[in-house]
């Protein structure tokens, strides 16, 4: 968040704490839920990189242990190895295929906790609009 938009809030939250109305805490509760939803955007957003990220590293592994296997079974078979095995595989040359690191968890969408959070949020926003 920008120093301007720092600023804005303590401006806020000083003003409504000084002489607390109602006018001021609905004031004050805007402002935090202002916060509370960039909070959410960036977290939604953070999932979602994390999510991509997973699955690369997961198609990453796949293609090496392909790779390995596809290399093992050139060796056993007796023929020529087209590209030269990492140092690791020439030391070891009878270990195991790496092992598949699990599916990456999909983000949670409209029912998970963000959504939730979301949902909250809108709630008491509209009771407090209404006036209730």
């Amino acid at each position: 968040m920008s120093e301007k938009g720092d600023d804005f809030i303590m401006d806020e939250f000083e003003w409504a704490l000084k002489d607390p109305t109602e006018e001021k805490l609905r004031a004050l509760g805007e402002v935090v839920s202002i916060i509370t939803s960039k909070l959410t955007e960036a977290i939604s957003k953070l999932q979602q990189d994390v999510y991509d990220l997973q699955d690369k590293l997961s198609k990453v592994e796949s293609n090496l242990g392909a790779k390995i296997i596809s290399l093992e079974k050139g060796v056993a078979s007796g023929g020529a190895i087209v590209s030269a095995p990492s140092p690791a595989a020439e030391a070891d040359s009878s270990a195991a295929p790496i092992a598949q690191a699990p599916p990456p968890k999909a983000p949670s969408g409209p029912g998970g906790m963000m959504g939730e959070l979301k949902a909250l949020l809108a709630a008491r926003r509209k009771k407090a609009e209404s006036g209730e």
